[in-house]
C-alpha cells in the first residue's frame, strides 16, 4: 500500500528527536490513556480537550484514536528485546531463568498499557493492530534468535521469529482481553513450556 505524503509525515513524527514532538505525542497519549480509565466517552474532541491540542494538530500526529492506542505500546518490544539480550549477554541466569524474567517484564508491560490494549482491539482496524503488534515482536525476537543460533540461516531466523512472535501475541492477547482464570505466574508458565527448546534450554555460552 502506498504511503501518502501525510502518512509519512505522521511516521516521522513517531520517530522525531524533536522534545517539542515528544511532548506533545505524549500529551495526547495521556489524555487518551485518562479518559480510558475513566471510563468516559473517547472522542478525538475529548482527548484534544483534555490534551489541550487543537484538532489539526491532533491530526497532524494521528490518523485515528486507534493509533494513539498503537502509539502507547508500539516501543513496548523493542525495549523488551534489548533487555533480554543484556540478559543473555551478562550470563547471570540460567536460560529458563532469562525466559522467565522476559516474559514477567513482558506481561508487566501489557498489563499496564492493558486499556489501550483493549480500545486497540475493539477498534474497527483490531485485526491490524494484532498484525502490527506481532510484526513489532516478531522484529524484536530476531536480535534474539541471532544471539541464540547465530550460524543458522536467515530464513531461519525469520521463521523462528515469526512463529514465536505470532503464537505469544495470539495467547497475550486472548489473555488480555479474557483472562479466563489465568493467574500472571499461569501464564508465564505455560508460555515457557510453549517456547522453542533451544530458547529456553540452551546452554550459556
Amino acid at each position: 500500500m502506498k504511503t501518502t505524503e501525510q502518512e509519512g509525515r505522521r511516521q516521522q513524527l513517531a520517530i522525531a528527536s524533536d522534545p517539542r514532538v515528544a511532548r506533545t505525542r505524549q500529551r495526547i497519549i495521556g489524555a487518551c490513556r485518562e479518559l480510558l480509565e475513566s471510563d468516559r466517552s473517547v472522542t478525538v474532541a475529548a482527548i484534544c480537550s483534555r490534551a489541550d491540542v487543537g484538532r489539526s494538530t491532533f491530526y497532524t500526529h494521528f490518523a485515528t484514536m486507534g493509533d494513539v492506542a498503537v502509539a502507547a505500546i508500539d516501543r513496548l518490544f523493542d525495549s523488551l528485546a534489548a533487555k533480554d539480550i543484556e540478559r543473555r549477554a551478562a550470563s547471570t541466569l540460567s536460560r529458563a531463568g532469562i525466559v522467565r524474567a522476559g516474559l514477567e517484564e513482558l506481561l508487566r508491560a501489557v498489563l499496564a498499557e492493558r486499556v489501550f490494549f483493549l480500545y486497540a482491539l475493539s477498534a474497527p482496524a483490531a485485526e491490524r493492530v494484532r498484525e502490527r503488534f506481532t510484526s513489532d515482536l516478531a522484529a524484536s525476537l530476531q536480535l534474539t534468535v541471532r544471539t541464540e543460533r547465530p550460524d543458522a540461516s536467515e530464513a531461519f531466523y525469520r521463521t523462528a521469529a515469526d512463529f514465536t512472535a505470532n503464537g505469544t501475541i495470539g495467547a497475550l492477547l486472548d489473555w488480555v482481553v479474557d483472562p479466563a482464570g489465568r493467574s500472571q505466574k499461569q501464564m508465564i508458565d505455560i508460555l515457557s513450556d510453549l517456547l522453542p527448546r533451544w530458547l529456553v534450554d540452551a546452554p550459556l555460552k
